[in-house]
């Protein structure tokens, strides 16, 4: 069953680049405090995806991601399974198999659309791709699922530094 407060599903690159680039913890505690808080009521999701991708990117998010409670890295079910059946069947140029890149991309994509009626916004730092080599957002764009970077995730939870 789906988790209904959920609004979000984040990506690996947002996580890596709020992490290491944009907001930096020993920085900007307070963004990462409103991230956990977010974590804490169920509003932000990530599929287990996106935690296997972290371990082999980055020790200390990957380490601060299995921190969070249980409830926050979403188990592959079987309602998952038929959408990212749908999306890779739909979209295989989405994941670079020869580069070994963006695994964990459909997976975020499908834990989104997995709450249809009303999809989940995907959170992500990725721009758009080529006709060939397709992104998360024009993936999202394709299934009307609504797509956004941080800057406006900020925006949107109407947050003030």
């Amino acid at each position: 069953m789906a988790n209904r407060k959920a609004r979000y599903s984040i990506d690996t690159s947002a996580l890596i680049h709020a992490w290491r680039r944009a907001y930096p913890p020993k920085n900007f505690p307070r963004f990462w405090a409103k991230i956990e808080d977010l974590i804490d009521a169920g509003v932000i999701l990530a599929s287990v995806e996106v935690l296997n991708e972290l371990k082999k990117k980055d020790d200390e998010i990957h380490d601060w991601c299995n921190n969070r409670p249980d409830a926050f890295c979403v188990e592959i079910d079987d309602d998952m399974q038929e959408h990212l059946a749908h999306i890779m069947g739909t979209y295989p140029r989405l994941v670079d198999t020869v580069k070994g890149r963006s695994g964990g991309d459909p997976f975020v994509i499908a834990l989104a659309r997995s709450h249809m009626p009303s999809p989940l916004t995907v959170i992500t730092q990725e721009g758009f791709g080529k006709k060939n080599s397709p992104k998360i957002p024009d993936v999202c764009k394709a299934e009307k699922i609504l797509c956004i970077n941080l800057v406006e995730l900020i925006q949107a939870e109407d947050w003030r530094f």
